[in-house]
């Protein structure tokens, strides 16, 4: 009987064990399922490598429209730096988000790759690394263009971003061709269209398969649950899906909308005192949609 009784968590007040009927693992690395025994995949296949991490930052005391100005002369400086070696980090590119308050330009820009965002001392060696990535690249736009000459470094990230790591082996594995079929599921518990955006696991380069206007796929209840799982659903960028599905459904927006479904589901298998994967699938998407989780019922 695949079923959890209870967690130990450690939290200010010491150990304790939390029991429950029903769990969500939401840890976005399915530390929950893993911890269980429930299988798991680790990155891509065949090599288990991990979409890079990255640290987020941000740069105040900068002109926007100076900045973006110079932002084309940035690239080709950035690049020629790169090739020369003054640069250390494998991001092709630098990529920015336009600024949230005047002065302030959001970086997008640290890339981590190789590492593993399931083990401490990889995760604090990505820190680490993340860290020097910004302050060479705070520096780089500092010393080399007037734009940035009163920048200031105004903060960062509290940690490390993670896009991929562990994924469930669930009772269906949402797949890149499935995206891009754009299949209807009759289990459709959330929606999507965000690209299929990976970023290089071994270094430089991203890629991008961009939907149609219009165009979008759907995410099965089945991915949320673990094989064989009774009391147990899993949340966020952990589904059950392929390296290249994750790539898109990892995004906040979509992992909200999976979360919604993992937390009605939950509620239904209470109420009805039954296995996650024997509730009724059109009472919980009746729910979400009455709920507005879902904007329509693909009847």
């Amino acid at each position: 009987d695949r079923r959890v009784e209870s967690i130990e968590v450690a939290n200010k007040s010491g150990k304790m064990t939390l029991c429950a009927k029903y769990f969500i693992d939401a840890t976005g690395d399915g530390d929950l399922c893993h911890l269980a025994g429930f299988p798991m995949r680790l990155g891509r296949e065949p090599d288990h490598l991990c979409q890079p991490m990255t640290l987020c930052f941000r740069l105040s005391g900068i002109d926007a429209d100076a900045f973006y100005a110079e932002y084309p002369k940035m690239q080709t400086l950035y690049k020629e730096f790169r090739e020369k070696g003054k640069i250390k980090n494998p991001r092709e590119d630098i990529l920015t988000f336009r600024p949230l308050t005047d002065g302030v330009i959001h970086f997008n820009s640290t890339r981590i790759v190789k590492r593993n965002p399931t083990d401490a001392f990889d995760l604090t060696a990505a820190e680490l690394d993340a860290r020097r990535q910004v302050l060479e690249l705070f520096r780089f736009l500092k010393e080399n263009f007037a734009s940035c000459k009163h920048a200031h470094l105004l903060s960062t990230a509290t940690e490390i971003g993670v896009r991929e790591s562990r994924m469930a082996c669930g009772e269906y594995i949402l797949t890149e061709e499935d995206l891009k079929a754009c299949k209807k599921f009759p289990d459709a518990v959330a929606y999507g269209n965000y690209d299929i955006d990976i970023h290089n696991p071994e270094g430089s380069g991203t890629s991008h398969y961009y939907f149609k206007e219009g165009e979008y796929y759907t995410i099965p209840y089945r991915s949320l649950i673990p094989k064989e799982a009774k009391n147990l659903l899993v949340a966020g960028r952990c589904i059950s899906a392929t390296h290249e599905a994750q790539a898109s459904i990892r995004i906040m927006p979509i992992v909200t909308c999976i979360g919604e479904a993992a937390g009605t589901a939950a509620a239904l298998a209470a109420k009805e005192n039954l296995p996650v994967a024997e509730i009724s699938v059109p009472a919980l998407r009746e729910a979400l949609y009455t709920a507005g989780a879902l904007t329509h019922t693909l009847d």
